[in-house]
């Protein structure tokens, strides 16, 4: 999937991740928001059987220092540290893989706009994401990917 990336945050994003994976998380997504000098970072973090939010308070901490390295002037940031949700962004194309069988929305981009697709996860087929929705099985390149995110069927809870 295709994002514009701010510059700075493309910059701290990997040193930020690989703190993370370090105590056991995956860096599911981090944005930058607000203006300059007011920005917020937030990181959206998973492991296997979720995060707490002591997890999450931790990890503010450690970012913090990693920030603090970086350049301690230029990175003064609110920082955020947040679970993903039940409707977790699917980011990466192994993540298709992962969550195969779940319920999931993707939003592509389409010549007319946006389409949205929401079925079962049935994988990935070479660089397609393979999506089932009732009888028909529907194949769509990553590169048209807007969005994608699991879509519980909060009928079925």
């Amino acid at each position: 999937m295709q994002r514009n990336r701010n510059p700075v945050l493309c910059e701290i994003e990997p040193e930020i991740a690989q703190m993370l994976e370090t105590f056991g998380y995956e860096l599911v997504v981090a944005e930058l928001k607000g203006p300059s000098g007011a920005q917020t970072l937030a990181l959206y973090i998973d492991k296997p059987g979720g995060v707490h939010s002591d997890e999450c308070a931790e990890m503010v901490k450690k970012t913090a220092v990693v920030l603090a390295t970086l350049d301690a002037q230029r990175h003064n940031y609110n920082i955020i540290v947040s679970s993903p949700g039940i409707e977790r962004p699917l980011t990466k194309e192994e993540d298709f893989q992962r969550f195969s069988g779940q319920r999931a929305t993707l939003t592509l981009r389409q010549a007319q706009g946006k389409q949205t697709l929401t079925g079962v996860l049935r994988g990935l087929n070479q660089s397609c994401v393979v999506i089932e929705r009732g009888a028909d099985t529907v194949e769509v390149p990553v590169t048209d990917l807007v969005a994608a995110h699991l879509a519980p069927d909060w009928q079925e809870t």
